[in-house]
């Protein structure tokens, strides 16, 4: 089985890589030449230098390709039309050139986002029968993004996933509220009432695999989360048991975080980087409920999390500790 992975340097991609060699597939990875390889290095892979944004480069990197799992794009950026150059166009560019240059057979595994589909209304776990609202730029880029996938699906098999939040070893976002936890602090934005679902690194990575081998996933969307749900304060909690800490929750109004993000954006500007907190993530945050529901992937694809939040959050703050992240 030759396997093309995109984004395979980052957080996700990396474990993928290791389950596909795991399973003895060969192993393509697509990445640019000033990419940090660093979970890549001594790995049995081949590289394909090439952007997502320059259709030539990824003529050669799809060849011969049997499987595309495509979790490259954009989560921030200075301005709107970088989500959709980074997500859908970027999108469009690799399918294009899957359609030109890989074999008839080719299937294309896309990882998308919960955030396409929006958030949860009545409180009640979305499914892929809900209407998409994405509330975001990143949201509707990455829904756009879709569009171009299924649209791929009239001529080749396509299978779409959207997780909601991803945790675990080598992640370097929620690890900013590990480290807020450790030091006894835990910003709550609003009043903490905001419900999630979560999956951890692994069971997500075990999901794609499910989904890449399912003829039952051709042309389908699944929602892809752990089977709980979860309130900021219960997350808080588990992080501090997993660090054995005691934390104070400092509740932050959202007029609060509405400044923040407008100072944010005006300092991003003459910086010339990506806002770290901006309208789009305060309009998230402002959210009763971010649930999805895993039903429609564990009847059809077999899908079955296995990783609780609260043995997830061990082994990860073991994986940081090891690597001297605290």
């Amino acid at each position: 089985m030759q396997v093309l992975i995109t984004g395979s340097n980052g957080f996700i991609g990396s474990f993928l890589v290791e389950k596909c060699l795991e399973r003895d597939y060969n192993v393509r990875c697509l990445v640019r030449q000033t990419s940090d390889l660093t979970w890549l290095k001594d790995l049995d892979i081949e590289y394909f230098y090439g952007e997502l944004l320059h259709p030539e480069s990824l003529v050669k990197a799809v060849k011969n390709v049997d499987l595309v799992f495509h979790l490259g794009g954009v989560t921030k950026a200075k301005d709107p039309q970088d989500y959709f150059n980074g997500n859908c166009q970027a999108t469009v560019n690799l399918l294009d050139a899957c359609l030109k240059y890989g074999p008839q057979h080719q299937k294309f595994v896309y990882v998308s986002s919960q955030a396409a589909g929006g958030p949860s209304l009545s409180g009640q776990p979305r499914t892929e029968l809900d209407v998409p609202h994405p509330i975001s730029l990143y949201g509707r880029s990455k829904l756009e993004a879709e569009k171009a996938v299924i649209e791929h699906g009239q001529y080749r098999p396509v299978t779409i996933i959207r997780p909601p939040s991803v945790y675990g070893p080598r992640d370097k976002d929620i690890f900013v509220m590990f480290k807020n936890v450790q030091k006894g602090i835990f910003p709550v934005p609003g009043f903490g009432r905001q419900r999630l679902s979560m999956i951890h690194v692994f069971d997500l990575v075990e999901g794609l695999l499910l989904a890449s081998g399912s003829e039952k996933g051709n042309g389908e969307i699944f929602y892809m989360s752990g089977d709980e749900e979860y309130t900021l304060m219960k997350i808080g909690k588990c992080m501090a048991a997993s660090l054995d800490k005691y934390f104070l929750p400092l509740f932050v109004p959202f007029l609060l975080l509405d400044a923040v993000s407008w100072i944010n954006i005006f300092f991003s500007k003459i910086k010339d980087k990506p806002a770290l907190l901006n309208r789009d993530k305060v309009r998230e945050m402002k959210q009763d409920s971010w649930l999805c529901s895993n039903l429609k992937a564990n009847k059809e694809l077999g899908f079955q999390p296995n990783m609780t939040i609260e043995n997830g959050f061990k082994q990860t703050v073991a994986w940081y500790k090891e690597k001297s992240w605290f």
